[in-house]
């Protein structure tokens, strides 16, 4: 198993149970490029780390799933179930593409991402989601997005700093 990241976005229970995971990346990674599998195996590493069920990995203009049967405590259980386009609004105008300060536009990426997975908990907004990542997230994501809390992994200035 890869070094474990800590993660950007987190969902936790009531009593602290790690519900959701979420690594976010501002570039598109490709899953079955070589540098995209070190970022799989890292998400894996920290759900098994968090004893985590769930890890999205949001990657430029996409969301991956990845789900842990918990057939196997190393992790060897965790598999991709899926991937998604996320909605054209949490993303910048082309002609936009985060030209800034990478920091920053990775800041500001990651505060729309949790925006958004807060909007999530009314069912409205989940029927507005394309219908690829509607049926990706299905019920027992938006369920675990309603139940828990969903919050920074820590500081924003401090999360990409340890990295």
């Amino acid at each position: 198993m890869e070094k474990i990241s800590h993660p950007d976005i987190i969902v936790t229970s009531p009593d602290g149970e790690y519900l959701i995971i979420v690594e976010i990346k501002l570039n598109d990674v490709n899953i079955h490029l070589n540098n995209s599998k070190n970022i799989i195996n890292q998400l894996k590493g920290s759900m098994v780390e968090f004893g985590c069920s769930i890890g999205l990995l949001v990657a430029g203009e996409r969301v991956i799933v990845l789900q842990d049967s918990f057939d196997d405590s190393h992790g060897s259980s965790i598999r991709v179930v899926g991937e998604a386009k996320l909605p054209s609004y949490l993303l910048p105008p082309a002609d936009e593409q985060w030209r800034g300060n990478p920091y920053l536009d990775y800041l500001e990426f990651e505060s729309q991402v949790q925006r958004w997975l807060e909007k999530l908990k009314l069912q409205t907004n989940v029927d507005s989601l394309p219908d690829d990542l509607r049926n990706l997230f299905g019920g027992r994501i938006i369920n675990l997005l309603r139940f828990g809390e969903i919050r920074a992994g820590g500081p924003r200035a401090w999360s990409k700093v340890v990295k």
